[in-house]
């Protein structure tokens, strides 16, 4: 029969320890991760309370409850399916771990709330929110973890694509095959971390490389929203505009890419014999266009995966705030000559 002193030995602590969290003292103060693993290792070894009951009957497992928030409102969904598909591997990687998710909606207010009272353990805001949003998200809890923006560097825990690396491998790309009229397509200027509007990173990076070789021109820059339409639209004002066109494009977005290739095709060019193209998020947009692009692949589940290792970093007690910054990579599907 299992005693205190095998589970103080396997959950590394005392023996006082194990029976003040069997007996739920209320005075006790360890983090939850230590009672719930002295909890799962009396479980594990049988151990039998006074009343002759297993723990497993008498002290229910916890299950953590993680409020998922998107930055973008429900009609914008539809046009940058980007963050709806991190949002499906964050829901994916979160049952993978047992952990239960809840969707928190803007209210007309504009403040994140739930359907429901009961408790969220923590919430994982995937995109950029304004400061008052952000203070919405207190009103749960303030074990916070944001995806692909990073507010605050002393508050929060955050994960983002390493963007500098990721024009680096487009541009590069681009440069070993002789290019040198590469055009950016996208918006130049983007949310930031909370919200207000400032320099796009992969446009920034895409300007200094351009300048670092002295090819930068504002003549190469279409600017536009992102969105297919938006993209399509300023293409063919290019294209009509300008008698040379560059060759070679880095889009900034795939969800741009459609309106791009359509643009292109109308004007009689085709891809990549006249105009090479790399696109950003490697989704199914790049993956099956015809003909299918090249694109920078941001590895949603690894920020995913990240997101909980900073959950269990929290619930742990262990460390301060961390910004982790994913690894990008080009996936070359033949779309530059």
């Amino acid at each position: 029969m299992a005693t205190l002193k095998d589970i103080a030995q396997l959950a590394s602590v005392s023996q006082a320890t194990v029976s003040r969290v069997l007996n739920c003292d209320p005075t006790l103060s360890v983090t939850n991760e230590t009672k719930e693993r002295v909890f799962r290792i009396a479980n594990e070894l049988g151990y039998r309370t006074t009343g002759r009951r297993t723990l497993r009957e008498s002290v229910p497992e916890k299950k953590r409850r993680i409020g998922i928030a998107l930055m973008l409102e429900f009609n914008e969904d539809k046009e940058d399916i980007y963050y709806l598909m991190m949002k499906s591997m964050m829901e994916e990687v979160c049952f993978a771990h047992r952990y239960t998710t809840i969707n928190l909606f803007r209210n007309q207010n504009r403040e994140f709330i739930v359907n429901d009272d009961v408790p969220i353990d923590a919430i994982i805001a995937i995109g950029h929110f304004t400061t008052e949003e952000i203070q919405s998200f207190h009103r749960y809890t303030d074990t916070i973890i944001f995806l692909d923006s990073s507010p605050d560097e002393q508050r929060y825990f955050s994960i983002v694509p390493n963007y500098h690396l990721a024009v680096r491998l487009a541009m590069d790309h681009f440069f070993e095959r002789g290019h040198t009229r590469i055009a950016y397509v996208g918006s130049v200027r983007t949310y930031g971390d909370t919200k207000a509007l400032v320099t796009d990173p992969r446009y920034y990076h895409y300007q200094t490389t351009m300048m670092n070789r002295n090819l930068f021109l504002d003549d190469l820059i279409i600017s536009c929203k992102t969105t297919a339409q938006s993209g399509y639209e300023a293409m063919l004002r290019y294209l009509k505009a300008h008698q040379e066109p560059p060759t070679a494009l880095f889009i900034s977005s795939d969800t741009v890419a459609p309106g791009i290739l359509r643009a292109v095709k109308e004007a009689g060019l085709s891809i990549p014999e006249d105009i090479s193209i790399v696109s950003f998020n490697n989704t199914s947009l790049s993956e099956f266009a015809d003909p299918p692009l090249s694109s920078i692949e941001v590895y949603m589940q690894e920020n995913a995966n990240a997101a909980i290792m900073c959950l269990e970093l929290i619930w742990n007690g262990k460390g301060r705030p961390k910004k982790i910054v994913v690894p990008c990579e080009l996936v070359d599907r033949g779309s530059t000559k």
